[in-house]
């Protein structure tokens, strides 16, 4: 069947008919995802953004002239969604993981947790899918506005112009948060991740590569000493064998930063070398 251009089913969408805008809106759900899923983690946080984003999108189809493509319209949307909803929280600490890790350590419930997803038949330790999670993590202690910035154009690749339009901000604002949230990123993967810096006081890539069974621990670890090696990877990382244990890292995660539980330095083995 011959596919209908997007202009014709933009001008069906906005006389009523829904089927053509859902046809339009599942052309970009893979690229919406993925960038909600890089801002906010949190799986169930990305569903309801994708969700209110769909509505909005939706009930507004007025407001698209055709000014830029119908894919950036769709993405500014989603990227302006999900920032409404990390400013409307509280920042994450940079040292989340450990927080985390230490916790986990020390409860039962929480290990027992990981523990079951990693005795999973299913999982397998891949580095590169934790190091993408361990990115948008760390990305959550950012001003939201300068991970949106890195997200746009570092991860999706998204040009300048086409980022600014989504963020709704000139050229040259957009350079100075791209070039702070760089500058950010550097400075703590530096002090946390052991993978970067030998200081650095995260191992949990260790930790849970060491929990699967030894024919599923994945290959070598990468180089990423440096931020754009590590933006190479999760540029093109995707879930896969880790994603029902990050499900839960990331629930448990934002439950203990909304009070600041846990202590930012090592003192446990779970998830870490504390």
């Amino acid at each position: 069947m011959q596919q209908q251009p997007a202009e014709e089913l933009v001008e069906r969408a906005r006389q009523g008919d829904r089927a053509a805008f859902d046809r339009l809106a599942a052309a970009h759900l893979p690229r919406l995802r993925s960038v909600v899923r890089r801002l906010v983690g949190v799986v169930e946080d990305g569903d309801d953004i994708l969700q209110d984003t769909l509505v909005k999108a939706w009930r507004g189809l007025d407001g698209f002239r055709g000014e830029s493509a119908f894919s950036t319209w769709l993405t500014a949307i989603a990227t302006r969604t999900a920032l409404d909803h990390l400013r409307a929280g509280k920042r994450w600490r940079a040292e989340a993981q450990v927080a985390y890790a230490n916790l986990c350590y020390g409860s039962e419930e929480l290990s027992g947790e990981v523990m079951a997803a990693a005795s999973a038949p299913d999982f397998a330790f891949e580095v590169r899918e934790h190091v993408a999670y361990c990115f948008a993590c760390v990305g959550r202690s950012l001003p939201p506005d300068e991970m949106a910035a890195l997200v746009l154009r570092d991860v999706m690749e998204l040009s300048a112009r086409e980022a600014s339009t989504v963020l709704g901000t000139s050229d040259s604002v957009l350079r100075h948060r791209l070039s702070a949230a760089r500058q950010a990123m550097t400075e703590r993967f530096e002090g946390l991740c052991s993978l970067v810096s030998k200081t650095g006081i995260c191992h949990q890539c260790k930790g849970l590569q060491m929990l699967a069974v030894e024919d599923r621990r994945g290959g070598p670890f990468p180089d990423v000493s440096s931020v754009a090696d590590r933006i190479a990877i999760v540029r093109a990382a995707e879930p896969g064998s880790m994603e029902a244990l990050h499900a839960i890292f990331w629930r448990r995660t934002a439950e203990i930063e909304v009070e600041g539980l846990g202590a930012t330095t090592p003192d446990s083995g779970c998830g870490t070398d504390g």
